[in-house]
C-alpha cells in the first residue's frame, strides 16, 4: 500500500537516495577495495594472509553491498513512479539494426543504478591505470 507523501518530501527524498546510489556506486569500486587492502595489512603480516583475506573479503563485501544499491535503486524507481518490474528486457538485448536508438530508450531507459555503476566503474578503472603508470613506485626484488 503506497503511502502519499507531500511533493517537497518525495523529491528530497529521492535526490538524497539518488546521492547515496551515485556516491554508493563509487564506494563500490574505489572504497571498499581500497578499505579492505588496508584493513588486510593490518590484520596480517604475511603474503599469503594477506591474499586470502583481500580474496576472501573484497568480494564478498562487493557483491553485498551492490545487493544493497540495487535495493536501494528499487526504492528510487518506486518513488520516481516507475514499475521496477523483472519482466522488463534491457535495451541491450535488442538489435542496433531492429529499431531507432530513440524508440529503444523510450521503452527500456536506463535507470540510475545502472548509469552510476557504469560511470564508476569507468572512473574506477582511470584511477587505477593513473596510479599504475604515475603514482606507483617501482620495487624490485634482488635476483641473488
Amino acid at each position: 500500500m503506497a503511502r502519499a507523501w507531500p511533493d517537497m518530501t518525495r523529491a528530497v527524498v529521492v535526490a538524497a537516495l539518488a546521492l547515496i546510489i551515485v556516491l554508493g556506486s563509487l564506494f563500490l569500486w574505489i572504497g571498499i577495495p581500497v578499505l579492505l587492502l588496508w584493513a588486510g595489512g593490518q590484520l596480517t603480516n604475511t603474503n599469503t594472509g594477506f591474499l586470502f583475506i583481500a580474496l576472501a573479503s573484497i568480494p564478498l563485501a562487493m557483491v553485498g553491498f551492490g545487493w544493497l544499491l540495487y535495493r536501494l535503486n528499487g526504492v528510487y524507481e518506486r518513488l520516481q513512479g516507475r514499475a521496477d518490474g523483472g519482466a522488463q528486457h534491457s535495451p541491450w538485448l535488442v538489435s542496433l539494426s531492429a529499431e531507432r536508438g530513440g524508440v529503444r530508450r523510450a521503452r527500456a531507459p536506463r535507470r540510475l543504478i545502472d548509469v552510476a555503476m557504469t560511470g564508476s566503474a569507468l572512473v574506477a578503472i582511470v584511477l587505477l591505470l593513473v596510479w599504475f603508470f604515475f603514482l606507483a613506485e617501482m620495487h624490485l626484488a634482488p635476483l641473488g
